[in-house]
């Protein structure tokens, strides 16, 4: 434990010197991979009044989730700054269906490894770092029905964390699949910051009734920022996946990164220990609820 504290402090060092080299953009700002249908809603900010409006008005579109198989990779890339990064990367993503990426980079680096396979991709910036848009993205084979963004400012080091939120149409089903890309903020003297992200993020979700993932990098470093992450799933009716290793990265004991889920199945599931960042990728496998019961009976 005693030998973490002056690592931390050499971090915190950094990212003050980070700071001093980075522009952020006044508001909140989406930026979008290949070109979304025009019948669909992408919005900077998310807010309950457009969530209610898409679930209302989004247009289905020719391709769909299947719904009894959607593969999702989840991955704090730590802005592609290790050399072996490419690699790994492009071999996580290749079979999945769902890409969740905190501290993206919208570098060709990033978006061109993706493209390929998961051509449909949204960024929501946080800040610009080496000249390049970074914050969540969020990435798959099929175009999303909405995309909107949240974006909290870090009290201490003045750096926004942003939260991306997608909704996506499913196979023989009517349900559409709310997708839910959180970094969560880091570095707080208390809560009340972090809590107020949590509860702006989950008075968006809680318009939505159908199949809900939430993923991303929590930074759940204490058993208070635990808590009200734990009050969260609680009142958004949400089961945690539960994992078969623990190799997802821990501070103080806490694992970061968590994937929540409802109205889902978690098929498989698996956390991949990796020297290309500074987190453990996850993969899990969900099918829709109601898909798992229709198989049973076949």
């Amino acid at each position: 434990m005693y030998n973490r504290f002056p690592t931390c402090a050499l971090g915190i060092l950094s990212l003050f010197v980070m700071v001093s080299c980075v522009t952020i953009p006044s508001q909140t700002q989406l930026i979008n991979g290949k070109t979304q249908n025009s019948e669909n809603l992408v919005s900077a900010n998310c807010s309950v009044e457009k969530i209610r409006q898409s679930l209302n008005n989004a247009q289905e579109p020719d391709l769909q989730l299947d719904s009894t198989n959607i593969s999702l990779l989840n991955w704090n890339i730590y802005k592609a700054q290790r050399d072996n990064w490419p690699e790994d990367f492009k071999a996580f993503i290749a079979a999945q269906d769902l890409v969740l990426i905190q501290e993206a980079l919208n570098s060709p680096q990033v978006t061109s490894l993706l493209d390929r396979h998961h051509p449909h991709w949204n960024l929501n910036t946080a800040f610009f770092y080496d000249g390049y848009e970074t914050g969540v993205l969020t990435a798959s084979k099929t175009p999303s029905l909405f995309s909107c963004g949240l974006r909290a400012t870090e009290p201490l080091i003045r750096l926004p964390k942003t939260v991306l939120i997608n909704l996506y149409p499913l196979t023989d089903s009517d349900e559409k699949l709310l997708v839910a890309n959180l970094h969560g903020i880091n570095f707080t003297l208390g809560i009340d910051a972090y809590t107020e992200q949590i509860r702006h993020m989950v008075e968006i979700i809680e318009q939505h009734n159908g199949p809900v993932i939430v993923a991303g990098d929590f930074n759940t470093w204490s058993n208070q920022r635990m808590n009200i992450v734990d009050a969260m799933a609680q009142q958004l009716s949400l089961q945690a996946v539960s994992y078969s290793s623990h190799d997802r990265v821990k501070i103080f004991d806490y694992a970061l990164d968590h994937i929540f889920y409802r109205g889902l199945e978690a098929i498989q599931e698996d956390t991949l220990q990796v020297s290309s960042s500074d987190h453990n990728p996850i993969k899990v496998s969900f099918r829709l609820a109601n898909q798992a019961i229709a198989l049973s009976q076949k």
